[in-house]
């Protein structure tokens, strides 16, 4: 269990996937994470054997550190050993959650394992340029803007560039250490 001020990351269960199956098929959900179609069940089953799995990914749950209510995912994607940087990815499903600070404390939380335990250099993660709240909470977190790539998605009629950003494990740890 890894301990953050407001939530706890642990192991990602089978049964909380399917609240996860739920939130991704909600629309602003979808729209977040890119995806044209609902998820089917079977998709999501596959999908969920195939990310515990992974060699190359550390998948949590986040609850929320009070009630130990679950309320999202937060993972390392990519795990690169030579490299050493990975992609975070996050997804908060309840609307109750958001502006809350748990993304940020979630991202925080993980960005602490990656760097301090998996001795991480980079994590890195793309976010859609129109998603104000997503950024401001990664900035929070401690990530900087490293590049926009035009046009990346394709949403509701209208092109929309993606964001990407990035903390390296020494600008963390002069954060870390200030505060």
């Amino acid at each position: 269990m890894i301990l953050g001020s407001k939530v706890s990351l642990g192991p990602f269960t089978w049964e909380q996937a399917q609240d996860y199956l739920q939130w991704v098929n909600q629309e602003d959900t979808a729209q977040a994470v890119t995806r044209a179609l609902p998820v089917t069940p079977l998709e999501h089953q596959q999908w969920y054997e195939s990310l515990v799995q992974r060699q190359d990914a550390v998948v949590f749950a986040v609850s929320t550190r009070d009630t130990q209510d679950y309320i999202g995912n937060v993972w390392l994607w990519g795990v690169h050993p030579v490299h050493r940087h990975a992609e975070l990815r996050i997804l908060l499903g309840p609307a109750s959650c958001k502006g809350r600070g748990y993304g940020s404390d979630a991202c925080l939380s993980l960005l602490r394992f990656a760097f301090w335990q998996l001795n991480l250099n980079k994590v890195y993660l793309y976010v859609r340029s129109d998603n104000v709240p997503a950024i401001r909470a990664f900035e929070k977190a401690g990530f900087v803007l490293e590049g926009r790539l035009q046009q990346e998605y394709f949403s509701q009629g209208a092109y929309i560039d993606a964001l990407r950003m990035a903390v390296l494990r020494e600008n963390f740890k002069d954060r870390a250490d200030k505060g």
